[in-house]
């Protein structure tokens, strides 16, 4: 009887260990999926998509009718959510690489 219930335990062992990868896979593919949503351009970002590529230096001569935020590497921001605010993000040479808003 001790092996039949040794069987039972190892079985069920591998059993929820298929399942718990299983759920892992789930997750990053509803994560994958989820990024490549596009959102909605409620602060007109795609007006400005003409400075991806561009040296971030070129933020300093313009105005923006909207709130605004240059985000650079490193750089602590809020979580807070803003439909109309133009996030600008550049990498670590000062290049522009994405705009969004949030």
């Amino acid at each position: 009887m001790n092996k039949k219930m040794l069987s039972l335990c190892a079985l069920a062992v591998f059993a929820l260990a298929g399942c718990q990868n299983h759920k892992t896979d789930e997750k990053n593919d509803s994560a994958k999926n989820a990024a490549t949503v596009q959102q909605p351009d409620t602060c007109n970002a795609g007006a400005f998509s003409s400075l991806i590529g561009k040296k971030a230096s070129v933020l300093d001569t313009m105005r923006f009718a909207q709130p605004m935020r240059h985000i650079t590497p490193n750089t602590a921001v809020t979580m807070d959510y803003r439909a109309e605010r133009l996030n600008i993000e550049s990498d670590e040479k000062g290049v522009i690489t994405r705009l969004y808003c949030s």
